[in-house]
């Protein structure tokens, strides 16, 4: 391959649109990021319904879902082969091979790319109970799995803590790279008052002042927990404040029953999975997080990207991203009383949530803009192959 020729990048994403977690998100907009640098992106997932098309191009971008039994407890064993004789059939005509979901899936693209002579790179996206180490640990194939991943050609670690955990595993300190998520910093901005007011409006959330919270209903976000909290703040602040929860998940119902339970109807809106999350944050003047795990949450990342000040809890990545920058404020896992006196200290203050936005903002100017992050993956990538990146920009 010449020097400043494209790259031509195979993404390993099982999950991935029209689905919507975070993991899927960060590499649809890396994928679309890359195609905007002048490379050529090929994304393979599971096609987990018949009706989502087999092949289609996304922002540029080719996605190939391959078939699966979507079943419980079947359905991985049933992409592993279609993944295996893809990569096997066409795996040689890309450059680098990208893996976004640690498992059977990324052990066996190590294999099959030491077998045919390409670089594999693996994104850990969490840490702790859902890491590298323990996620290796499970299963039948858990030696062989672990043994594999270890020889992987060089990781993408999000944070500080999966980066110290990669090592742990034993992969060499020089194989492991800390490179965030992307921020798409124009869609997610800083809204001016009246922009803000209007959005209220349209949204239907009210013209007082709205916390925002984003995220899959389920436990390890402590939905219920943050519930908690706003019953305990809302007696200290004026009846003009609300809580807005966007998103869905196995949780919605026990939530909802909450919000009766505690009295919380006039203050508290559950508003489902939305596909405009800019324009919720946008609208609101507070984020807040209340994750007993988390990885390098893409919320949190936007929600300091339109500039609003964070309350989040001490998960993987909150300290560097938060309260390193003075984004925000950061409390103790599961402290629901103290995320509770955080949440009044910042609707008390207007100054300080003006500052905390700021440097929020800066923050991710610098460090996580969608451009910055996928010309270090293009380093990356061109580094594993000996060439220097391509000339996009």
């Amino acid at each position: 391959m010449k020097n400043n020729s494209p790259l031509s990048v195979l993404m390993l994403s099982p999950q991935y649109r029209p689905l919507v977690g975070g993991y899927e998100r960060a590499a649809e907009r890396l994928s679309a990021a890359l195609v905007t640098r002048g490379h050529r992106v090929t994304v393979i997932a599971e096609r987990r319904d018949p009706t989502w098309p087999a092949l289609e191009t996304l922002d540029g971008v080719t996605l190939r879902r391959l078939w699966c039994a979507f079943k419980p407890r079947v359905h991985q064993m049933t992409s592993l082969p279609r993944f295996a004789f893809f990569l096997l059939m066409r795996g040689r005509s890309f450059d680098v091979w990208h893996v976004h979901q640690y498992g059977l899936h990324a052990a066996q693209a190590v294999a099959l790319g030491k077998l045919l002579g390409r670089p594999v790179v693996l994104k850990l996206t969490s840490s702790g109970d859902q890491g590298l180490a323990r996620t290796a640990a499970k299963g039948g194939f858990a030696a062989i799995s672990s043994a594999l991943m270890r020889r992987v050609s060089a990781v993408v670690a999000l944070t500080r803590e999966t980066k110290l955990e990669a090592q742990a595993f034993g992969i060499s300190a020089e194989r492991v790279h800390q490179l965030g998520n992307g921020v798409d910093t124009g869609l997610f901005r800083r809204y001016g008052d009246n922009e803000r007011t209007q959005l209220k409006n349209t949204l239907g959330i009210g013209a007082g002042g709205v916390v925002v919270a984003v995220g899959r209903l389920s436990k390890e976000k402590n939905p219920d927990g943050l519930l908690h909290a706003w019953s305990i703040a809302k007696q200290e602040l004026s009846a003009d404040w609300n809580l807005v929860v966007v998103g869905d998940g196995p949780m919605r119902a026990e939530l909802e029953a909450t919000v009766r339970a505690l009295g919380l109807g006039d203050s508290v809106r559950i508003v489902g999975q939305q596909s405009n999350i800019d324009q919720w944050i946008g609208a609101a003047d507070i984020y807040v997080s209340s994750s007993h795990r988390e990885g390098l949450s893409n919320t949190l990342l936007e929600a300091m990207a339109g500039a609003l000040p964070v309350v989040a809890t001490c998960v993987s990545g909150v300290n560097e991203l938060v309260k390193e920058s003075g984004a925000g404020l950061v409390v103790d896992v599961g402290d629901m009383p103290r995320l509770a006196e955080a949440l009044v200290r910042l609707a008390g203050n207007a100054k300080l949530r003006d500052a905390m936005g700021a440097a929020g903002r800066m923050f991710i100017e610098e460090r996580y803009s969608i451009g910055s992050v996928a010309a270090s993956h293009e380093a990356l990538y061109a580094s594993l192959i000996g060439v220097r990146p391509g000339s996009g920009s």
